[in-house]
């Protein structure tokens, strides 16, 4: 803000008045500016800092999104690999003390910029207003003399022509001669007590609280470059890296080259066996790359690894990725290098995202078949089992001893479901485990526990079901085995990396000669009860046959069929009466708006002849008795007609 005197402010003058402008309104900018930063800032750091170790509960939370506390496994190996997550989240690493330090130091810098600044406002005045005594420095008891004395000594300094270089002097010069002006001058006195201005009433410039700097004339070049360097440079070049890098991955998490590839390579007759190849191949995989020593430590697992399949990519990273999947779901860590496991965990994180996408290229076309065995594939991931291994090895200290011991049993035991069904009594006796294998046992017979999936199928505000409709699944899924007001927390996956909570497929399939599948949903949901609405257009007459599959992602031998029987009726079979409300038969009865307008017209047209407003009252009383009549005089008409109609149609 500047000084509201004219000569500094007139539209002939071409340079800003520097000396008169004022560097408070600027300082107060940056103040605000600088606090918006810092306190929010300071706030989230503070708040980061404090909660280091409460924050390692992100990946293994307590609680599920509803607020409903969670139930983990209790088996040693989860327990291990949980207290290990949440202790690598607390434990100060390098870079993260790094992050810290550079967060203090920066907003040390903020907080000091705060500080100096504020204290630079405390010598500042809050408006710059015209002072001809300051200007001339001079006291308010000075003589006439010692004013003019002041004036002429300063009009020498600064006049013009002796400061040809100095861009500042004209605007000084003008200052100095207001100043004298309005301490010699009676109209200049009188205005300048008045207004405080010896020009009279002005109004002062207002304009953006910039620094004095940006306003000279020889800082002009280098403000134009560095608007031009933000502007046309730095922003766009913001955006494009942002819009590139976004670009390049779905909704869904996965890069759209992924989604291309296996739109282009998962066929109808892709099964499990394909899955480990497919997720090698992908772009996440690819990225990764690979390193000068991989050849050498691959060379110790060799022998140890079956591949199912026949390769036929044979991209160096692609192999390499393959033959670790391969290993993970045969259980070779034990042969694997800490660089080999670094890279096989990399690859596992990001095989949801990957094999969720197989799933729904499946889905999307309709193959039932392929999309139960990318699931089935995805099961092998999460539990680390070969595509041909028995179910009973997702138990924990399960060997091919313990497998023998169940299906030498009476009866046999070869699923999951059959094991959990046993008492746990019964469970120890038939695999002869230690109490503490047994004991990490039951905990995971527990945690898995039984869940029911019911359905029911019908039409919204429908009796019947007619082609045409969109009939609606309701499916119901119940865990048993959780408490009220408890969720089920991550699965079972002690060779997974991470936490891995468990998802449910619905299937509605057509049990026709090809599996077609007509709707699915993707169930994240972790709560007790689950209700999940499966809609679908019915298009054939007669009866019906669909098949709900309810498939667990985590688990293998946990999945649900049930099947669904409704009959259709054609659309010429079953005419629907469209029920129609008394207040909709009244509202028949009214006049239109045209009518009602008529009316009024007519009324208008009768006040005029007759010139009395009980006139226009019988108008409309007669217009509605005669509207009555003949609406009666139609519902009475009906039954005849359709008596004759009737008759003739017998005849």
């Amino acid at each position: 803000m500047s000084g509201g005197f004219k000569d500094s402010f007139t539209k002939e003058d071409t340079k800003e008045d520097v000396l008169g402008y004022d560097d408070t309104a600027f300082y107060y900018f940056v103040v605000s500016v600088l606090t918006c930063i810092a306190v929010p800032w300071t706030l989230s750091f503070l708040h980061s800092f404090l909660r280091h170790g409460h924050d390692a509960d992100s990946e293994f939370p307590r609680k599920s999104s509803e607020g409903t506390k969670l139930k983990y496994c209790r088996t040693a190996a989860m327990v291990e690999k949980v207290d290990t997550s949440r202790g690598e989240a607390r434990r100060f690493t390098a870079r993260t003390g790094l992050v810290y330090l550079i967060q203090t130091v920066l907003l040390s810098i903020i907080w000091a910029g705060i500080f100096g600044t504020m204290t630079q406002l405390g010598h500042e005045k809050e408006i710059q207003k015209f002072d001809p005594f300051e200007i001339l420095d001079v006291t308010p008891q000075s003589s006439a003399s010692q004013i003019k004395r002041a004036y002429r000594k300063l009009s020498l300094n600064y006049h013009p022509d002796k400061n040809p270089d100095d861009p500042l002097a004209a605007s000084r010069f003008i200052q100095i001669t207001k100043a004298y002006q309005a301490l010699t001058d009676e109209i200049s006195k009188r205005n300048w007590e008045k207004f405080g201005n010896p020009d009279g009433p002005q109004v002062n410039k207002v304009g953006i609280g910039l620094p004095r700097f940006l306003l000279e004339k020889e800082n002009h070049l280098m403000i134009l470059c560095s608007f031009f360097f933000v502007i046309v440079i730095l922003v766009p070049m913001t955006f494009i890296c942002y819009y590139q890098n976004s670009r390049n991955f779905a909704v869904n998490g996965v890069m759209i080259e992924t989604l291309q590839f296996l739109g282009f390579y998962i066929g109808e007759s892709a099964r499990a066996k394909n899955g480990p190849e497919l997720l090698a191949a992908c772009a996440e995989s690819r990225s990764m790359g690979t390193k000068p020593w991989d050849n050498a430590h691959l060379k110790k697992l060799a022998g140890h690894v079956i591949e199912h399949k026949k390769r036929v990519f044979t991209f160096p990273a692609v192999m390499k990725n393959q033959y670790l999947v391969w290993a993970h779901m045969q259980r070779r860590h034990d042969q694997m290098s800490p660089e080999l496991k670094k890279d096989l965990n990399e690859l596992l994180r990001h095989s949801m995202k990957v094999s969720q996408a197989m799933i729904e290229v499946a889905c999307m076309r309709e193959w039932f078949g392929t999309a139960q065995g990318m699931i089935e594939f995805r099961r092998c991931l999460v539990q680390a089992l070969d595509i041909k291994s028995s179910q009973l090895l997702q138990i924990p200290h399960f060997t091919e001893k313990h497998l023998e011991l169940c299906r030498n049993a009476t009866p046999p035991v070869t699923t999951l479901k059959e094991f959990l069904a046993l008492e746990p009594d019964q469970r120890r006796k038939m695999t002869q485990m230690s109490d503490s294998e047994s004991l990490d046992v039951e905990s995971l017979c527990s945690f898995i526990g039984e869940t029911r999936v019911k359905a029911t199928i019908a039409t919204d505000d429908e009796s019947e079901i007619v082609v045409g409709d969109v009939a609606v699944v309701t499916v119901r899924l119940f865990r048993k085995h959780l408490e009220k007001g408890e969720a089920l927390g991550p699965v079972h996956a002690p060779l997974f990396p991470g936490a891995k909570f468990e998802e449910w497929w619905f299937f509605l399939v057509d049990s026709g000669a090809k599996e077609r599948i007509v709707h699915f949903e993707r169930v994240v949901e972790v709560e007790r009860c689950i209700e999940e609405k499966l809609r679908f257009q019915v298009t054939k007459a007669g009866e019906n046959n669909l098949v709900l599959y309810a498939m667990c992602d985590a688990y293998a031998g946990l999945d649900h069929k049930v099947e669904l029987t409704f009959h259709a009726h054609a659309e010429d079979e079953l005419v629907r009466k469209m029920p129609v409300h008394q207040e909709d038969e009244d509202l028949d009865l009214q006049p239109t708006l045209f009518q009602q307008w008529m009316g009024d017209l007519r009324g208008d047209e009768s006040e005029e002849e007759a010139g009395s407003g009980d006139e226009v009252e019988k108008s409309g009383a007669r217009y509605r008795k005669r509207f009555a009549q003949k609406h009666k005089e139609e519902v009475e008409a009906e039954p005849e007609e359709e008596s004759d109609a009737s008759s003739s149609e017998s005849e």
